[in-house]
Protein backbone atom coordinates (compact mmCIF):
# COMPACT_ATOMS: atom_id res chain seq x y z
CA UNK A 1 0.00 0.00 0.00
CA UNK A 2 1.62 3.13 -1.08
CA UNK A 3 1.66 6.43 1.23
CA UNK A 4 -0.86 8.26 -1.15
CA UNK A 5 -3.49 5.46 -0.55
CA UNK A 6 -2.97 5.17 3.23
CA UNK A 7 -3.36 9.29 3.06
CA UNK A 8 -6.46 8.25 1.34
CA UNK A 9 -7.98 6.04 3.35
CA UNK A 10 -7.25 7.34 6.80
CA UNK A 11 -8.39 11.00 5.80
CA UNK A 12 -11.64 9.07 4.36
CA UNK A 13 -12.10 7.20 7.59
CA UNK A 14 -11.24 10.33 9.83
CA UNK A 15 -15.22 11.23 10.51
CA UNK A 16 -16.01 7.82 11.91
CA UNK A 17 -12.68 7.13 13.88
CA UNK A 18 -13.37 10.83 15.20
CA UNK A 19 -16.97 9.88 16.23
CA UNK A 20 -15.28 6.91 18.22
CA UNK A 21 -13.17 8.87 19.91
CA UNK A 22 -15.85 10.84 21.06
CA UNK A 23 -17.18 7.76 22.77
CA UNK A 24 -14.04 7.80 24.27
CA UNK A 25 -14.59 10.99 25.66
CA UNK A 26 -18.30 10.89 26.50
CA UNK A 27 -17.80 7.31 28.69
CA UNK A 28 -14.90 8.95 30.65
CA UNK A 29 -17.11 12.14 31.16
CA UNK A 30 -19.76 9.64 32.37
CA UNK A 31 -17.61 7.69 34.61
CA UNK A 32 -15.67 10.82 36.22
CA UNK A 33 -19.26 12.47 36.83
CA UNK A 34 -20.50 9.33 39.02
CA UNK A 35 -16.84 8.15 40.41
CA UNK A 36 -16.86 12.24 41.73
CA UNK A 37 -20.58 12.38 43.15
CA UNK A 38 -20.05 8.94 44.94
CA UNK A 39 -16.33 9.74 45.90
CA UNK A 40 -17.40 12.94 47.91
CA UNK A 41 -19.92 11.09 49.38
CA UNK A 42 -17.57 8.65 50.85
CA UNK A 43 -14.63 11.62 51.76
CA UNK A 44 -17.94 13.24 53.61
CA UNK A 45 -18.26 10.05 55.31
CA UNK A 46 -14.32 9.65 56.02
CA UNK A 47 -13.96 12.96 57.52
CA UNK A 48 -17.01 12.36 59.93
CA UNK A 49 -16.43 12.20 63.74
CA UNK A 50 -19.04 9.16 64.13
CA UNK A 51 -16.59 6.10 64.19
CA UNK A 52 -19.61 4.09 62.28
CA UNK A 53 -19.44 6.58 59.55
CA UNK A 54 -15.75 7.03 59.44
CA UNK A 55 -15.42 3.50 58.85
CA UNK A 56 -17.84 2.50 56.47
CA UNK A 57 -16.43 5.43 54.16
CA UNK A 58 -12.98 3.85 54.52
CA UNK A 59 -14.09 0.76 54.27
CA UNK A 60 -16.10 1.29 50.76
CA UNK A 61 -13.09 3.08 49.79
CA UNK A 62 -10.83 0.25 50.12
CA UNK A 63 -12.85 -2.00 48.32
CA UNK A 64 -12.97 0.28 45.22
CA UNK A 65 -9.53 0.58 44.91
CA UNK A 66 -9.70 -3.12 45.69
CA UNK A 67 -12.34 -3.97 42.58
CA UNK A 68 -10.31 -4.42 38.91
CA UNK A 69 -11.71 -2.49 36.29
CA UNK A 70 -11.15 -4.52 33.55
CA UNK A 71 -13.58 -7.61 35.31
CA UNK A 72 -15.93 -5.05 36.32
CA UNK A 73 -16.61 -4.46 32.57
CA UNK A 74 -17.29 -7.78 32.05
CA UNK A 75 -19.51 -8.45 34.95
CA UNK A 76 -21.58 -5.14 34.55
CA UNK A 77 -22.39 -6.15 30.87
CA UNK A 78 -23.58 -9.17 32.20
CA UNK A 79 -25.40 -8.90 35.21
CA UNK A 80 -26.89 -5.46 34.49
CA UNK A 81 -29.90 -6.32 32.67
CA UNK A 82 -30.40 -4.15 29.39
CA UNK A 83 -33.80 -3.40 30.09
CA UNK A 84 -35.32 -2.17 33.64
CA UNK A 85 -38.38 -1.11 34.56
CA UNK A 86 -38.72 2.19 37.03
CA UNK A 87 -41.85 3.74 37.99
CA UNK A 88 -43.46 1.73 35.73
CA UNK A 89 -40.95 2.17 32.28
CA UNK A 90 -38.70 0.33 30.46
CA UNK A 91 -35.57 1.90 30.80
CA UNK A 92 -32.70 0.55 28.13
CA UNK A 93 -29.21 0.22 29.91
CA UNK A 94 -26.47 0.93 27.06
CA UNK A 95 -23.57 -0.70 27.05
CA UNK A 96 -21.67 2.63 26.85
CA UNK A 97 -23.20 3.11 30.59
CA UNK A 98 -22.18 -0.19 31.98
CA UNK A 99 -18.44 0.78 30.77
CA UNK A 100 -18.70 4.26 32.77
CA UNK A 101 -20.00 2.36 35.39
CA UNK A 102 -17.39 0.01 35.91
CA UNK A 103 -14.48 2.56 35.22
CA UNK A 104 -16.30 4.88 37.74
CA UNK A 105 -15.51 2.63 40.32
CA UNK A 106 -12.20 3.79 40.15
CA UNK A 107 -12.79 7.14 39.83
CA UNK A 108 -14.48 6.64 43.08
CA UNK A 109 -11.33 5.15 45.11
CA UNK A 110 -9.65 8.30 43.87
CA UNK A 111 -11.58 11.14 44.32
CA UNK A 112 -12.59 9.58 47.73
CA UNK A 113 -8.59 10.05 48.73
CA UNK A 114 -7.94 13.29 47.29
CA UNK A 115 -11.18 15.15 48.29
CA UNK A 116 -10.77 14.18 51.80
CA UNK A 117 -7.26 16.07 51.54
CA UNK A 118 -9.18 18.90 50.11
CA UNK A 119 -12.05 18.71 52.65
CA UNK A 120 -9.38 18.85 55.68
CA UNK A 121 -7.28 21.78 53.53
CA UNK A 122 -10.66 23.77 53.41
CA UNK A 123 -11.62 23.00 57.28
CA UNK A 124 -8.14 24.72 57.78
CA UNK A 125 -8.72 27.58 55.71
CA UNK A 126 -6.21 26.65 52.83
CA UNK A 127 -8.24 27.32 50.40
CA UNK A 128 -5.48 27.27 47.41
CA UNK A 129 -4.34 24.10 48.41
CA UNK A 130 -7.60 22.61 48.42
CA UNK A 131 -8.36 23.70 44.78
CA UNK A 132 -4.99 21.63 43.75
CA UNK A 133 -7.77 18.56 43.41
CA UNK A 134 -8.55 19.65 40.28
CA UNK A 135 -5.68 19.75 38.48
CA UNK A 136 -5.36 16.16 39.93
CA UNK A 137 -9.30 15.05 38.94
CA UNK A 138 -8.19 16.46 35.30
CA UNK A 139 -4.59 14.13 35.28
CA UNK A 140 -7.10 11.18 36.72
CA UNK A 141 -9.74 11.95 33.80
CA UNK A 142 -6.94 11.85 31.16
CA UNK A 143 -6.44 8.03 32.92
CA UNK A 144 -9.96 7.08 32.54
CA UNK A 145 -9.44 8.08 28.78
CA UNK A 146 -6.78 6.19 28.32
CA UNK A 147 -8.32 2.94 29.90
CA UNK A 148 -11.86 3.79 28.03
CA UNK A 149 -10.28 1.96 24.98
CA UNK A 150 -10.63 -1.55 27.12
CA UNK A 151 -14.19 -0.71 26.48
CA UNK A 152 -14.27 -2.50 23.01
CA UNK A 153 -13.84 -5.53 24.13
CA UNK A 154 -18.01 -4.86 25.47
CA UNK A 155 -19.14 -3.81 22.00
CA UNK A 156 -18.59 0.46 22.99
CA UNK A 157 -18.03 1.88 19.14
CA UNK A 158 -15.24 3.62 20.64
CA UNK A 159 -11.91 4.67 18.52
CA UNK A 160 -10.21 1.06 19.18
CA UNK A 161 -13.42 -0.57 17.84
CA UNK A 162 -14.00 1.25 14.77
CA UNK A 163 -10.09 0.87 14.31
CA UNK A 164 -11.33 -2.40 14.06
CA UNK A 165 -13.92 -2.47 11.91
CA UNK A 166 -11.62 -0.07 9.55
CA UNK A 167 -9.47 -2.58 9.17
CA UNK A 168 -11.58 -4.53 8.11
CA UNK A 169 -13.43 -3.01 5.40
CA UNK A 170 -10.36 -2.09 4.11
CA UNK A 171 -9.20 -5.68 4.10
CA UNK A 172 -5.09 -4.66 3.46
CA UNK A 173 -3.45 -6.70 6.58
CA UNK A 174 -0.91 -3.88 6.04
CA UNK A 175 -3.06 -0.99 6.59
CA UNK A 176 -3.60 -2.46 10.16
CA UNK A 177 -0.33 -0.97 11.74
CA UNK A 178 -1.35 2.79 10.25
CA UNK A 179 -4.94 2.62 11.45
CA UNK A 180 -3.73 1.59 14.84
CA UNK A 181 -0.94 4.31 14.83
CA UNK A 182 -3.57 6.89 13.38
CA UNK A 183 -5.72 5.97 16.94
CA UNK A 184 -2.92 5.98 19.28
CA UNK A 185 -1.76 9.79 17.74
CA UNK A 186 -5.76 11.16 18.84
CA UNK A 187 -4.67 9.88 22.55
CA UNK A 188 -1.25 11.20 22.32
CA UNK A 189 -2.57 14.63 21.36
CA UNK A 190 -5.03 14.81 23.79
CA UNK A 191 -2.97 13.80 26.32
CA UNK A 192 -0.32 16.24 25.60
CA UNK A 193 -2.63 19.10 25.45
CA UNK A 194 -4.83 18.12 28.61
CA UNK A 195 -1.16 17.46 30.58
CA UNK A 196 0.45 20.91 29.63
CA UNK A 197 -3.19 22.18 30.54
CA UNK A 198 -3.17 20.53 33.82
CA UNK A 199 0.92 21.60 34.37
CA UNK A 200 -0.11 25.16 33.85
CA UNK A 201 -3.48 25.27 36.47
CA UNK A 202 -0.97 23.04 38.96
CA UNK A 203 1.59 25.48 39.00
CA UNK A 204 -0.42 28.75 38.90
CA UNK A 205 -2.32 27.33 42.13
CA UNK A 206 0.69 26.61 43.77
CA UNK A 207 2.60 29.65 43.36
CA UNK A 208 -0.35 31.54 44.59
CA UNK A 209 -0.92 29.37 47.41
CA UNK A 210 2.61 30.05 48.10
CA UNK A 211 2.58 33.74 47.95
CA UNK A 212 -0.51 33.98 50.43
CA UNK A 213 1.58 31.89 53.21
CA UNK A 214 4.17 34.31 52.76
CA UNK A 215 1.80 37.04 53.07
CA UNK A 216 0.23 35.68 55.88
CA UNK A 217 3.34 34.71 57.79
CA UNK A 218 4.80 38.41 57.16
CA UNK A 219 1.92 39.88 58.11
CA UNK A 220 1.66 37.85 61.63
CA UNK A 221 5.83 38.52 61.74
CA UNK A 222 5.05 42.05 62.06
CA UNK A 223 2.65 42.03 64.87
CA UNK A 224 4.43 43.71 67.87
Amino acid sequence: MTVAEIVDHLAAWTPYLLTGFGWNIAVSLVAMAIGTVTGLLLALMRDSRVRGVNGGGGALTVVMHGAPTFVMLFYLTYMVPEHIELWGLNVHVPVWLKASLAFGIAVTGFVSDNALVSIRHLAGGRILEALLFLPSWTSYFLIIVMASSTASVIGVPELVYRARTVIGAVDRPDFAIWVYLYAMVWFLAFSIVLTAAMHLLRGRLTRRARTTRDRDEAGLGGIP
